[in-house]
């Protein structure tokens, strides 16, 4: 399995300093000022030792999860790269390989942030659960070479594969490119519906009483219970299935660029409310976006913004007159009616 996250750093988090000491001291140019680094920070605070047991822990029980599907990708990705890159795998590419796998072996490091939390997912032996925080973004490949991309606050589990290649959307919102494989279908579960495709590419949203599925390409069917009960439905590529409770199923030709964007970290409005694009920049950051006004989340807002860029949203907003800003902080700023 290769795993990348990108998007907002968490340098305070010690699960992910551990994780990456862990990948800097594999390294062969590890100097003396790294190790002397190293032992400031892990002496400097108990959750740091804490964190950095847990890394070694979960790296030292590795061998538990030998037929996982994480695991199987990895060597999978490992056998590909030496048939194309005739590049030595030295300690550094070990250790980044290491500090991947500890990100998402056992419920995921990222993932032990949910402990005590109300959002965990109850854990399952060797069904790995991959997370992502706010403003993150996080791309990683299964063992058939279909790739998943988790938007932000999100989480999948990979179930055990049988006849069919199952993951579960637990929160939040990914996007699947499936390898083609006729035989073993492959399954995403989110709630009481389930997106079947053979060799596609889908995105899968979920929300407070709402379900959608975009479909970039292929085909897929889906299947569970509606207000009409249980039915099942086709989709073709260039559509987006919304089931929102308790309204009927719904599908519509929506445009798949647009709705894709995310992927390279961009939002892209088309003369939506500022109510819903307020709502959409607040999934994205931690710094959180408000309206003084009800009334101001019917203007209308075209444009495209990096996600979990506050700042650069509310100065476009600020040059175009479409709002001000009232009270601001580091957690949050409140929009008002432009000045005049």
């Amino acid at each position: 399995m290769t795993s990348t996250t990108s998007g907002r750093e968490i340098h305070d988090d010690p699960a992910n300093t551990a994780a990456a000491w862990f990948a800097r001291l594999q390294s062969d140019d590890v100097s003396p000022q790294d190790r002397q680094d190293f032992q400031r920070w892990l002496t400097a605070d108990a959750a740091h030792a804490l964190a950095w047991n847990d890394v070694r822990a979960t790296w030292d029980d590795l061998s538990a999860l030998e037929r996982a599907p994480a695991l199987a990708a990895l060597r999978a990705d490992a056998l590909s790269a030496a048939n194309t890159r005739p590049h030595r795998l030295d300690r550094r590419t070990l250790g980044l390989a290491a500090a991947s796998l500890v990100a998402v072996v056992g419920g995921s490091i990222l993932g032990r942030r949910w402990l005590g939390d109300d959002k965990a997912p109850s854990q399952v032996p060797d069904e790995p659960v991959f997370t992502t925080a706010v403003g993150e973004r996080s791309t990683f490949r299964l063992a058939d070479n279909s790739v998943v991309t988790l938007s932000t606050d999100s989480a999948v589990r990979v179930n055990h594969w049988g006849q069919e290649r199952r993951l579960t959307l637990l929160r939040g919102q990914a996007f699947f490119q499936v390898a083609k494989d006729p035989s073993r279908p492959f399954v995403v579960a989110a709630g009481d519906k389930r997106v079947t495709a053979v060799g596609t590419a889908f995105d899968v949203r979920m929300e407070p009483g709402k379900l959608s599925v975009t479909l970039v390409e292929g085909r897929v069917r889906i299947a569970g219970v509606s207000p009409d009960g249980e039915r099942r439905v086709e989709m073709s590529a260039g559509s987006r299935f919304v089931a929102a409770d308790p309204a009927a199923w719904a599908i519509s030709t929506i445009d798949t660029a647009k709705e894709a964007a995310w992927l390279q970290g961009r939002l892209v409005f088309d003369g939506e409310p500022l109510s819903a694009v307020v709502a959409e920049m607040n999934r994205f950051s931690e710094r959180k976006l408000s309206l003084a006004d009800p009334a101001l989340g019917a203007t209308p807002v075209s444009g495209v913004f990096k996600t979990g860029q506050v700042d650069a949203f509310v100065a476009a907003l600020k040059t175009y007159g479409l709002a001000d800003v009232g009270r601001a902080d580091d957690k949050h700023v409140e929009l008002v009616r432009p000045r005049v």
